[in-house]
């Protein structure tokens, strides 16, 4: 819809500085027009006039607050560069026509109190299912996902809102001067729709972005129209209009009771009853749903067509024998001849060619019972059905329903499949075994079909995806070439398994790819997760000399990982490069000189394998013996400190025997005390440095041990994890979703989220490492990514919903068998 000239009012008086925004009770005026001034409205009518824009204002204000953050959110997760600049370019554009948008809307509802008008002008002609869907056709993909969106929209809210809306009608229709019914109705769902996309249409957006926008108009004003219904009911209530008025729908139902207790149908009426060929309504429960009853009685009618007096006889009078048939499709047993299967064969096919292609967004089930009662009424014929070509109608009709609420696969592939229902009801009815062939290639067909699209996700350009034009093209072809020669299934069957084999070959090389990038990764982490287990095993709590940072830090941890990634940590060169690194830490925090005897035994071998590690890292000749050197320098002060120690132990016991001799020589000696006072100093002098000595040398106090053991460092090695502890309860073992996490392997699932579109997925692969289960998309491409304690979460709060396994068909008619009960055709799931 395009609107060329927006018609502008402007206030003529009452508010200041002509303030446009105050409705109530002014008369407005068109703004440049050649056209008189509209009709001033009654008191009442702006009374729900000012009511309704600043209820419709308010709620606006919070749709597009919430589409502001939505937007934001989705660009800030969108992949792909040119997909998050469309997503800001959408922000910026709302943003600077926030204003616009809500006159524009609200304009739209006022002009409506003026001017009303019907913004559905197709619905009179819906009866027509083959017009609406050729008017459809015409449209584009964008327009045409628009106004599914709002058609969809209108019939929820006349479905749960029609009791209301009808009320509100008939008040404003003794208020306004022109007719008012539902579908015109100033504040009608389609006129609040219709207004809200008028004032969208200015904004350039993606469709992404618009489809947004009418998804929040819908959760935010749309779903609680309700209750503008009810203030508006209840102010002209209180204003005395039609304070007593009597269920407008009610009345109309009593009324269309009444002739059905008629024996005869009055002329006309059964060519009305069979101009529904889909089932489709304009409005109420089954219109809004936009699909036939999925049931029929066992002789083949929609139900209620007989109570309604379905062919009855014409009474010749009273207690008169004799009768005719009314053209049409009669009850089993009325005494009309049976339709020969050859014949009812003939006319499958040609509603097989002659329907028209669905192309809207969700697919409808063929009536047939509907269109045989067309047929023969326009042909003035009149038939009835065998009782077993009745029950494959109705059983096929079932299937269908069924696969139409399937959610493994997305809306686009359903309204594919769907049109395979005639060319699989003339199987069935000229094969009544067609229900316990497992193998029949027919059923193969529909399987292969479904099971190929069921991760699959419409894009903005689906109808030029590979996957659906193949199945298009595979359907197109069932319909066009299959008469009575089942070997067309076959063919195709095979032209199709050819093409998936080559899709799937690619999305394997793909989910191999990213698997395996998810596996490394998976690796390094829990490498460094390991070696940095080693580490803070042996290094806790010691002050280590820089050099052997050095060694650890730059050398020895590179040497570590690259083994525990080759060779795992179960090996023995991982055991042998850790116990080296517990050698050199040892050979640093040793006391001296006990350890003396053991460091000229360990040095040697020691230093020969921190030579070959640094030399298997490529280290440049020079900074390798600079490392060494360092050690060797190292090593050097720690003997010297050693025989320090040990020179100043031998000095103190010496110094202890002289003071002995001479406390045994007092009685005989007399040694001047300057000179024992000057020969003490120099050996408590020693004695402190002693000991300041023995303390630098101390490794760890006397109760703790001086460096854990290799295995100990093991059992360590063993439990490190790279995972980061979940923010989330902990669920017990015998919870199920708990237990439902070890059997999902390769499971496809409907992935939900808030602010994204569902998403169809596979569980491709559980990297134990980290404690990972990677989610892929049918293209083989990373799409999440949960520890298991969040995707049993995921899958307690259906965040996760696992989609149905097994063939569609088989599934089907599983479905079919627990819900029909007994039938007299063979069926085998």
């Amino acid at each position: 819809m395009e609107r060329n000239n927006k018609e502008l009012f402007v206030i003529t008086g009452g508010a200041p500085n002509g303030d446009k925004r105050d409705f109530g009770g002014y008369e407005r005026t068109r703004a440049g027009s050649r056209h008189s001034t509209p009709r001033q409205l009654s008191k009442n009518v702006n009374l729900v006039n000012q009511k309704a824009v600043q209820w419709l204002q308010a709620r606006a204000e919070e749709v597009l607050a919430q589409v502001d953050d939505s937007l934001f959110t989705m660009a800030e997760k969108a992949h792909l560069q040119d997909e998050q600049d469309r997503l800001f370019q959408a922000i910026r554009a709302i943003r600077v026509e926030h204003s616009n948008l809500l006159d524009g809307f609200c304009d739209g509802i006022e002009e409506r109190f003026h001017s009303p008008r019907n913004d559905n002008p197709g619905e009179d002609a819906s009866l027509n299912s083959s017009g609406t869907l050729k008017a459809l056709s015409l449209l584009n993909n964008d327009d045409l996902e628009q106004q599914v969106a709002i058609r969809t929209m209108v019939a929820n809210v006349r479905r749960d809102h029609a009791e209301s809306i009808a009320a509100l009608s008939l008040r404003l229709d003794t208020l306004l001067p022109n007719k008012i019914y539902d579908e015109n109705m100033p504040l009608g769902p389609s006129a609040i729709c219709a207004a809200f996309a008028e004032a969208l249409e200015d904004v350039e957006i993606s469709l992404r972005a618009r489809m947004t926008v009418f998804k929040k108009f819908e959760l935010q004003l749309v779903n609680r129209l309700g209750e503008l219904y009810e203030a508006c009911n209840r102010l002209l209530i209180e204003q005395g209009v039609l304070p007593t008025i009597e269920d407008p729908l009610r009345r109309q139902a009593r009324q269309q009771a009444r002739p059905q207790r008629r024996t005869q149908l009055p002329p006309g009426a059964l060519s009305e009853a069979g101009t529904q060929a889909f089932g489709q309504l304009p409005s109420g429960p089954q219109g809004a749903e936009g699909m036939a009853p999925a049931g029929f009685s066992a002789a083949g009618f929609a139900p209620g067509y007989p109570d309604m007096g379905y062919g009855g006889a014409v009474d010749g009078g009273a207690g008169s024998g004799t009768g005719s048939y009314t053209p049409g499709l009669m009850p089993l047993g009325s005494g009309a001849v049976p339709m020969a299967t050859p014949t009812l064969l003939q006319h499958l096919g040609q509603f097989q060619m002659t329907l028209p292609v669905q192309s809207g967004a969700t697919g409808h089930l063929v009536n047939v019972t509907e269109l045989l009662q067309q047929h023969l009424i326009a042909s003035k014929q009149s038939a009835s059905l065998h009782e077993l070509d009745s029950e494959v109608i109705r059983l096929v009709d079932m299937l269908f329903s069924f696969m139409l609420e399937d959610r493994n696969l997305a809306e686009p592939i359903k309204v594919q499949l769907i049109r395979l229902q005639l060319p699989m009801l003339k199987l069935a009815v000229a094969d009544k075994a067609f229900f316990s062939k497992g193998g029949h290639p027919a059923r193969r067909l529909l399987n292969e079909l479904a099971d190929a699209a069921i991760g699959w996700q419409p894009g903005e350009n689906y109808l030029n995806d590979p996957l659906y034009r193949e199945i298009s093209a595979i359907v197109d072809g069932v319909l066009a070439e299959y008469d009575q020669d089942e070997q067309i299934f076959v063919r195709l069957l095979e032209s199709f398994r050819e093409f998936s084999k080559r899709e799937r070959k690619r999305a394997a090389v793909m989910e191999r790819r990213t698997i395996d990038e998810a596996q490394g990764t998976a690796r390094v982490e829990a490498a460094k997760a390991r070696v940095a287990a080693v580490f803070e095993a042996l290094t806790a709590e010691r002050k280590l000399p820089k050099i052997v940072h050095e060694w650890l830090n730059r050398v020895w941890s590179s040497v570590l990982f690259r083994t525990c990634l080759k060779e795992g940590t179960d090996s023995g060169s991982w055991r042998q490069h850790v116990l080296t690194a517990r050698d050199l830490i040892w050979s640093v925090v040793a006391p001296m000189p006990e350890s003396s005897a053991k460091m000229r035994q360990l040095l040697p071998d020691l230093k020969k394998r921190l030579e070959e590690g640094a030399q298997s890292l490529s280290l440049s000749g020079a900074d390798c013996q600079r490392l060494l050197g360092g050690l060797e320098a190292l090593y050097r002060e720690r003997q010297k400190l050693g025989e320090r120690v040990e020179s100043e132990r031998e000095r103190r016991i010496r110094e202890r025997l002289v003071q002995e001799l001479r406390r045994e020589a007092d009685s005989v000696l007399s040694i001047p005390v300057a000179d024992e006072v000057m020969s003490a100093q120099p050996v408590q002098e020693i004695a402190v440095a002693a000991d300041v000595v023995l303390d630098d040398v101390r490794e760890l106090p006397p109760t703790q041990r001086a460096l854990p053991e290799v295995e100990e460092i093991q059992q360590v090695v063993t439990q490190a994890s790279p995972a980061k502890p979940a923010d989330l309860k902990v669920l017990p073992q015998s919870d199920d979703h708990w237990q439902q996490t070890y059997h999902l392997k390769d499971s496809w699932f409907l992935l939900r989220h808030p602010e994204k579109l569902p998403m169809r997925c596979r569980l491709a692969a559980i990297i134990s490492d980290l404690d990972q289960f990677m989610f892929v998309n049918r293209q083989g491409a990373k799409v999440g990514v949960y520890s298991r304690l969040e995707l049993a979460h995921a899958l307690r709060n259906e965040e996760l919903m696992p989609l149905e396994q097994g063939p569609l068909f088989e599934r089907a008619l599983q479905h079919v068998v627990g819900n029909c009960g007994e039938s007299k055709l063979a069926i085998s799931v």
